[in-house]
């Protein structure tokens, strides 16, 4: 039997490639050929996948500020020879950045600048192309933070200058971009989610409150975000594929020239994943959380996708599992497991997150040796 590794990282736990090792030298015990694909969806990960799938490729690291102004370390992936970066928003923007002991930083003082410092730190290495994924961010700003590092000018209707954050937003009439710095460059937005800016899927509703936005201030986001989105974008003010991902960044580089891309999409392209799926007899995909947000676009479901079009049986592993068992068939899963077996707490289920896959594949092989035998 031969079966195929595609799984998302776990925030915390493992990375994909860490993934397909495991479920790789468990399977190896019970004679099953198990071949990893290092995968992301444009979220946590996707510059490691990336450079996974490059010949040629290192990190490259640079000062720049996380969501709260801390001064801190980020890296980005790039290929010399192609003149291409791969920048995570996580790794400046993420959401580790704006988590407290007790919950999380107002959302009002965080800013999305750092992924727009990332970016000029990796056309200064000499990208012309940089690929930029938009997922695990805490940033809830509409991208503002990152336009304005990029030198974008935000004017009132006073023809003011406004700072570029989130409490000017209301008072928006226009932008200047002439000198923005990224005009020579080919920008490319990898989304992991295909929501828009606003409404009930947009970055505010369906996302704001897992990064600190609370029932106080979520409708005041929200008008805030109509507004920004009818002044400087009238004709599709907000409403296309991905213009919610990373709390409104995907606006914000749609604004700036840059192609949207779904990220799994691209990545999938570059490992060659179709071909690999049709030549092999099960996937077993996942990733941390499966809910609702998984069906817009997220990977364990697009892997499923495309086993479904090729009548591949795909499991996906998680640790938790919102979906109802409909759901999930209707997904394109043949099954959903969780890594939790037993009541645990957080914490201790992302340290465990590596044993508990372990634990977990060391049941499914067994079943899937079965399988085989009954379709002999």
């Amino acid at each position: 039997m031969k079966a195929l590794v595609a799984i998302d990282s776990f925030k915390g736990s493992f990375s994909s490639a860490e993934a397909a090792a495991i479920v790789a030298q468990v399977f190896r015990q019970y004679g099953i050929d198990s071949t990893g694909v290092t995968l992301a969806d444009g979220g946590e990960g996707t510059s490691e996948a990336f450079l996974a799938n490059q010949r040629g490729g290192r990190w490259e690291y640079a000062m720049v500020h996380d969501p709260c102004g801390r001064l801190i370390k980020a890296k980005y992936a790039f290929v010399p020879d192609e003149r291409v970066a791969m920048i995570d928003a996580a790794m400046a923007s993420g959401i580790q950045s704006v988590k407290t002991d007790v919950g999380f930083v107002n959302p009002v003082m965080t800013s999305s600048a750092g992924t727009g410092e990332l970016i000029m730190a990796a056309s200064r290495q000499g990208a012309t192309k940089i690929i930029v994924g938009l997922g695990g961010t805490g940033t809830t700003d509409a991208g503002i933070g990152l336009m304005g590092a990029l030198g974008a000018k935000l004017y009132d209707s006073y023809n003011q200058l406004l700072p570029a954050n989130i409490s000017s937003i209301n008072l928006i009439d226009h932008i200047d971009l002439s000198e923005i710095a990224t005009k020579r460059l080919q920008l490319v937005a990898c989304t992991d989610v295909d929501g828009p800016l606003t409404g009930t899927a947009g970055a505010v509703q369906m996302f704001g409150p897992q990064k600190g936005l609370t029932d106080a201030n979520l409708k005041d986001f929200e008008r805030r975000f109509q507004h920004f989105a009818q002044q400087v974008d009238p004709i599709n003010q907000g409403q296309l594929a991905g213009d919610g991902a990373a709390g409104g960044m995907g606006f914000a580089l749609r604004l700036l020239g840059a192609s949207v891309v779904p990220g799994f999409q691209m990545m999938s392209d570059v490992a060659q994943l179709a071909d690999k799926i049709a030549a092999t007899d099960v996937v077993i995909t996942g990733e941390g959380q499966l809910d609702h947000q998984s069906l817009h676009g997220k990977l364990p479901v697009q892997v499923a996708q495309i086993a479904r079009r090729f009548h591949k049986p795909c499991l996906c592993v998680a640790g938790s599992i919102q979906l109802t068992p409909s759901e999930v068939h209707a997904a394109g899963f043949t099954t959903a497991l969780s890594l939790i077996q037993q009541v645990t707490d957080l914490e201790r289920a992302i340290r465990e997150g590596k044993q508990n896959l372990r634990l977990l594949m060391d049941r499914v092989a067994p079943l899937l040796l079965l399988l085989e035998s009954k379709n002999v």
